[in-house]
């Protein structure tokens, strides 16, 4: 009898009912596993998916990952866009590594990708009604050509990267849609239609958009400026945790160098404008503070604007933690502008590089912050700047000299169809 009894408690034991783990133990596991693990384990039991779809599962994953910079890095990734998505270990190409580099890109799924027909018909009525437009000839130096390569109407059929923020990116595939996707759950959301202007004179020639995430108030945030003409004439700002659109301000500045997407950095998007002062132009940062919803002007250094073309194009970004600000034009260039202290125009440094450019935008830098990934002259160029070197990208089975975008991201749960329940 004893033995019966031994055997049985020995059964009981070993059955998979006594196997199983505490919730919260499962919990603390599960949130050390990356974000494409956790998605795969959603089909093991009820109570995996049920903990690892609660938007407070996802959001203190997303903390973790943020507070430690050895895991963020593993969980950093590349997203490209050229005529498709395209995610990629950047983090992995190792020191060292000289000449072209066939770096691995997994294709990604993404809103309107099954209907390519809307980026050729998008390009052709371009390319009719604004470079063919009555018959004209278009000098290729004319700055209406500049504005029209710089606008995103022309990019061919590959999607815009407006920006990401804590795994979620914001996408344009055509004219004037906006979603919020997280290429690591392949989840999507469509922005509704922002406010129009309620001018019967206004037309709307041009947009640009930035994205960021409001920590202050825990929100994710998209602001759209549009122009009537040359001149900015309107700001709104879309809130995703209550799903609309707000007009906020009105602007005055020419958009001289394009309407390309605006830099998220530091909690604020910048954008580089034209203010005219009389006879006088100046060009200046225009930074969208996310918090307090409010725009300010950063002075560019006067020696910035030595170069001696007539149509200069200025471009934003940032490198290594540090706002930057590139000449990129028909002239031949070597500097890059870097900001050492945010806000303190007296901070700006011209760097000098080993690189000569006409059109340059950087990307992002390496993990160890001594190399900085650049889109050249329609290549992808990974500089160092310790060794004064650089090295020519490409990416297998994409077609980088049909242009490209680039963005990070880091791999994440946040879904932009639960934020905010």
């Amino acid at each position: 009898m004893e033995t019966t009894n031994r055997e049985r408690r020995r059964d009981d034991e070993s059955s998979p009912e006594s196997l199983t783990l505490p919730p919260e133990i499962i919990m603390e596991i599960l949130l050390r596993l990356p974000a494409k693990s956790i998605g795969r384990f959603r089909c093991v039991s009820k109570l995996f998916c049920s903990l690892s779809s609660d938007p407070g599962f996802a959001k203190s994953h997303l903390d973790l990952i943020l507070r430690n910079d050895s895991v963020r890095s593993i969980h950093r990734k590349l997203i490209v866009s050229s005529h498709n998505l395209y995610s990629l270990d950047f983090d992995s190409i190792r020191d060292g590594c000289e000449g072209i580099r066939d770096l691995v890109a997994m294709e990604l799924d993404y809103p309107l990708k099954d209907n390519p027909s809307v980026f050729a018909e998008m390009i052709r009525s371009y390319v009719r009604d604004h470079l063919y437009g009555g018959g004209s000839e278009v000098d290729e130096d004319d700055r209406r050509v500049m504005l029209k390569l710089n606008a995103k109407s022309y990019r061919r059929n590959w999607v815009e990267i407006v920006g990401s923020s804590n795994g979620l990116v914001c996408i344009s595939p055509g004219e004037g849609a906006l979603f919020l996707y997280n290429p690591t759950t392949g989840e999507s959301k469509r922005l509704p239609e922002s406010v129009r202007h309620k001018s019967k004179e206004f037309v709307e020639q041009f947009q640009t958009y930035g994205f960021g995430f409001d920590d202050l108030s825990g929100d994710y945030k998209v602001v759209k400026l549009i122009a009537d003409g040359e001149v900015v004439v309107n700001a709104s700002v879309y809130s995703l945790r209550t799903d609309s659109w707000r007009r906020i301000s009105d602007l005055s500045y020419e958009h001289n160098d394009g309407f390309s997407s605006g830099v998220h950095f530091n909690g604020v998007i910048h954008w580089v404008f034209t203010r005219q002062e009389g006879d006088q132009n100046q060009r200046v940062i225009v930074a969208f503070d996310l918090k307090t919803e409010e725009f300010r002007e950063i002075t560019l250094p006067v020696e910035a604007e030595d170069c001696p073309h007539r149509f200069k194009n200025f471009v934003v970004g940032s490198i290594n933690g540090r706002l930057c600000v590139v000449n990129s034009c028909y002239e031949v260039h070597d500097d890059i502008w870097v900001m050492n202290e945010y806000g303190v125009v007296s901070s700006w440094k011209r760097i000098r590089i080993s690189l000569l450019y006409r059109s340059m935008k950087p990307l992002c830098s390496s993990k160890n912050d001594k190399e900085v990934l650049l889109e050249l002259d329609g290549d992808m160029v990974l500089y160092n700047f310790e060794t004064d070197t650089s090295r020519n990208l490409g990416i297998r089975g994409v077609k980088l000299s049909d242009g490209f975008e680039a963005n990070t991201y880091v791999e994440s749960l946040i879904s932009p169809n639960l934020f905010g329940m």
